[in-house]
């Protein structure tokens, strides 16, 4: 979540601030920390500090224009992702810049264009509220579970008697050449199952807690949904090898909360 943003010039006085939450800071207080860390790493460290951790889930994130030696600066959730919040605050930064320079009157900086321009940086860039979010993840993997389901047995089906597996019907054939065929069909099987619908929770749940559920959920109904389609046996692969079913399901959950944290702020 952002939670304010502020724009300093280079002698550390502010020029803007917004404020996305109703808890406000002291500006007072920030505006001279801001200031204070940004020449602490010019002179000390010969760089720019980009992050700072502020606790209570916040953190600082700096921004410098070398050219208008201007000072931007936002206070974040600490869930955010840097690299997302530093490329809005840029963007924002540059609209500001192209507005007001080079004077940057405080008294001609207008609220109204100001909001404009916030509103234009950060439109598709937050997420939903957390129920449409989860409402809308179940509605694309509900149809799409179904497919899978449907997709995997017919494919399973299809290279059995493609390779004639049937022919493997003694012990030595059985371990050495049916066997590592019948998991390596299973990985594929779980793997087509588990991958779309775990990266569709984990990029649209607003959160692990909730991503993991919806996937123990997704679990549960794929293996009840096996058991009452046209080869019940194909649960039993999903149950067989739950250990690296669960496996797989958080690991697709992490690359898709991953990929959501870098394309939106959290709430």
């Amino acid at each position: 979540m952002l939670k304010s943003v502020y724009f300093l010039d280079e002698n550390g006085i502010l020029l803007y601030s917004k404020n996305f939450i109703e808890k406000k800071f002291d500006e007072n207080i920030l505006i001279g920390f801001f200031s204070s860390i940004a020449n602490f790493g010019r002179e000390a460290l010969g760089s720019v500090i980009k992050n700072v951790d502020l606790g209570e889930n916040n953190k600082l994130i700096l921004v410098p224009n070398e050219e208008e030696r201007i000072l931007g600066a936002a206070v974040a959730g600490t869930s955010d992702n840097n690299d997302l919040i530093t490329v809005i605050l840029k963007n924002m930064m540059q609209d500001f810049i192209d507005a007001y320079s080079p004077e940057y009157d405080p008294e001609l900086i207008f609220p109204d264009e100001m909001e404009v321009i916030f509103s234009n940086n950060l439109k598709g860039k937050v997420m939903q509220k957390p129920i449409i979010r989860t409402l809308l993840s179940w509605l694309l993997v509900g149809p799409l579970s179904y497919l899978l389901i449907v997709l995997s047995i017919n494919v399973t089906l299809f290279i059995f008697q493609y390779f004639n597996l049937n022919r493997f019907y003694n012990a030595e054939q059985l371990f050495t050449r049916f066997m590592p065929i019948l998991i390596l069909l299973s990985t594929a099987n779980i793997i087509i199952l588990f991958l779309p619908p775990n990266l569709i929770f984990g990029f649209l749940s607003p959160n692990w807690k909730i991503a993991t559920l919806n996937s123990f959920i997704f679990l549960g109904v794929s293996i009840t949904l096996f058991f009452f389609s046209s080869e019940p046996q194909f649960a039993y692969i999903i149950v067989g090898q739950l250990p690296l079913t669960l496996i797989f399901s958080l690991f697709f959950l992490f690359i898709g909360i991953r990929y959501s944290s870098k394309m939106f702020l959290k709430r």
